[in-house]
Order: structure tokens, then sequence, then C-alpha cells
């Protein structure tokens, strides 16, 4: 293979979220397949500060432009509201200039594979040779219908997407009576769209498995693969007990996406205090960058809650925790931060939604709670208990290492690629 090319809708890099680790995977996994292939990316810039930060697998990086104030709001009155043709973000998301230059380039390339980040960057799929591979992440559509249960507990319901809608129709989304109607809005159209977009390319991508597959029935698409992130789990779990700080809980996220967002105001409101009551010592810290008001009001709130926004290194600030939180209201796919902590040996505790694409054992390779009591009784029993932490703490890197391995991760990427 001698040319790949990304085209991704925010930079792959440095490694400062989920998503992100995911594109930088899924590069080097391609490079190491086809360590002789030049790989081309395709971004828009999120921030121009991480520009330094570009890792050697990428030989060529173009930054392309989104559309101006003018274009967005064109596309969003004709293609979004008129003809119910586009979700939002994709109106937001596409420029007819950039796609001009993306043909251009494409045409001058001729790239044997072509990645596409996310369907807000679907329209620039071109009609070229090579491979046309959509990463979808998760299912959209799903996930924003899942939000509309827990309004009170999300700020924003578009997350970062909302810095890149029009400044009046910013303020309009922050406005709750206004919120419903576009988050089912944006939901219907997504959901139309995923499914309508899914034949014009010849790999669909999910970092979940079981979303793959039930995508996969539902459009019949003969080609549809769930790639997770890969874990290198910590072997040295395995020698002797671990180290921990009985005291500390964590929860780590970015901090201004709503499924984060949302599940700390809701574990700080209806469960931290019982755990505080029964366990005074104890300090709950919510790591992960771009905190918004009301997460940051938490530490003001609710005594023993430390909010520490973006840190250098998670590993060093979660791997010393008694554990992890995690009740997710919403979400799909697969919550990295389930499986990251579990391969450093930190014992989770969940729900439902959490669990996700994750077969592991309740009980034995994490916690997963259906109600709030349960979940104080779980974060008790870890806190208490060092013989259950240390049993459950090595379980998990067991668990990593069986099911999110380089090898386990890679088998279908290779599939795509041949």
């Amino acid at each position: 293979m001698k040319k790949i090319m990304f085209i991704t809708n925010r930079l792959p890099f440095p490694n400062t979220d989920g998503r992100k680790n995911m594109l930088l995977q899924y590069i080097r996994q391609m490079k190491e397949l086809h360590p002789g292939s030049q790989l081309v990316n395709l971004s828009f810039v999120d921030d121009v500060k991480y520009l330094k930060d570009r890792p050697e697998e990428i030989d060529e990086l173009v930054c392309i432009e989104l559309p101006g104030l003018p274009e967005k709001l064109f596309n969003i009155a004709v293609y979004s509201l008129l003809l119910r043709k586009w979700p939002l973000q994709v109106s937001v998301y596409y420029s007819r200039k950039t796609h001009r230059k993306v043909k251009e380039i494409v045409k001058a390339e001729k790239p044997e594979v072509i990645l596409y980040d996310m369907v807000r960057v679907a329209e620039y799929a071109t009609h070229s040779g090579g491979q046309h591979v959509m990463s979808y992440d998760d299912l959209l559509s799903l996930r924003y219908k899942r939000q509309l249960e827990w309004f009170q507990y999300i700020p924003s319901i578009f997350g970062g997407f909302a810095n890149k809608l029009p400044g009046s129709m910013k303020k309009l989304a922050d406005m709750k009576f206004v919120q419903k109607w576009l988050i089912e809005f944006e939901s219907r159209l997504l959901d139309k769209y995923e499914k309508k977009v899914a034949p014009r390319f010849d790999h669909l991508v999910f970092t979940s498995p079981v979303e793959a597959e039930n995508f996969r029935k539902t459009t019949q698409h003969e080609s549809c693969y769930g790639i997770p992130m890969k874990f290198e789990p910590d072997h040295t779990r395995g020698k002797g007990p671990r180290r921990y700080d009985r005291n500390k809980l964590v929860f780590v996220g970015k901090m201004d996406i709503p499924h984060n967002s949302s599940a700390v105001v809701y574990f700080c409101e209806r469960v931290w205090p019982s755990i505080k009551r029964q366990a005074p010592d104890t300090t709950f810290y919510i790591v992960g960058k771009n905190p918004t008001p009301q997460v940051l009001r938490l530490q003001e709130t609710y005594p023993g809650v430390v909010v520490t926004g973006e840190v250098d290194d998670v590993k060093r600030v979660v791997g010393d925790s008694a554990l992890m939180i995690a009740p997710m209201l919403f979400g799909t796919g697969i919550k990295t931060k389930i499986v990251e902590a579990m391969s450093w040996g930190v014992p989770v505790v969940t729900n439902h939604i959490g669990i996700e694409g994750i077969n592991a054992n309740h009980g034995e390779d994490l916690f997963v709670c259906d109600s709030d009591d349960d979940i104080v009784r779980s974060v008790l029993l870890l806190l208490n208990n060092d013989e259950l932490n240390e049993k459950v703490s090595r379980n998990s890197v067991r668990y990593v290492a069986s099911n999110f391995s380089s090898s386990a991760t890679r088998k279908n990427m290779e599939l795509i690629l041949s």
C-alpha cells in the first residue's frame, strides 16, 4: 500500500481525549500493517497549539477550513431546517470551498484508503478509486436520544460541538426550553443520515463490536466492524499488592462533554453525600480538561469534591485511587475511561450504560450497579475491603489483556486493509 488518507473533524493528536486516542490508534495500526506507506491527514484544527504535537506517523498534515458564518447559516436554514437532509453538525462542518480542495488533493494523491472521521465529514466523500472507510465512533443519534431523559444534569446538550454553532444559535441552544426540541430534532436527522450515508462507504467502523453488529443488521451493510480502543495492561499488577490511597475516588473524562459532566453532577447530588457520611475521610477527584461552570461549582457545594481540570499525567493521578466511579446516565459505544482504569488495575464501579460493549463480570472484574444505593454499597465495599479491592484490581487487568490488547483490536483493521 502506497498512500493512506485520513479526513478528520479535529486534529487526531495529542492524546487529550478518547476520540483523539482512537484516531491515533487507527493511524498507528495502519502504519504498523503497512510500514512503507505514506499517511496524509486532512484535518479541521480544533486548537492551533496542538499543531506542534504532530506524531511522526503522519507524513503530511493539511489544515482544512470550516465554512464561514454565512455558509453555516445557509446550510442550517436550507439543508437542516427546510430540506431535513443534513443534521446540524453536518451543516456546520460542510464548506464547498473545502470540498473542492479535498477533491483536488484526493485526485493528486490517489490514496488506496481514505478514512473519514465521524458522519460530520461524510459529505466530503469523493468518488475516487480506493477503499472508503467511515468511522462512526458510535451512534450519535442514539446518544442524543438518551440525553432527553437527563436534561436537568446537562449544561450544554451538544458539548464541545456547540462551539461550532453560529453565536446567535449557540445562545439559543443554551436555553433549556429550546434544548429538548433541538436534541429531538438532531437525533431524528442523525438517525436518518447515519443510515443514508452508509452505502457510500466500503467499510463502516464503530468503537463497539456490539454497535457494529446491530448497525449491520439494520442497514444490511456487508462490512461493519467493531475496533475498540487498545490498552496495554499494567503487568506489574501481578507483582505484590497494589499501593493506593484508601480514601480516594476518581472520575475521568473531558468535562465539557455532556455524558461526562452529567455523570459527575448526578453523582454529587444523588450519591456522594451518602458515601461522605459513611466514609468522612474520602475525597472525590473529578479529573479532566474543560470543566464547565456547573462542574466547577461542585467543589464549592459538596465537601470533599476536588475538580482538577486538565492534568499532565492521568495515569499518575488516577492509578493510586481506591476506585474509579463511572455512573453514566447516557452514552453509546464502549466507555474507554472504564477500560483504561481497568488496565491500570483501578477497580471500577459503573452501571448498565457504562458496561455496554464490555462483557466483564460483575463482582469479579468490576461492579455494575442498577441504583444509587447499589453504587454506595459497592463503593464502600471497595474502600473498606482490601482483599476484595486487590482481587478486582488483578481481575480487571487480566480482562483487559484478553480483550483489549494490540492483537485483539488489530485483527479487524487487518481485514479492512486486506
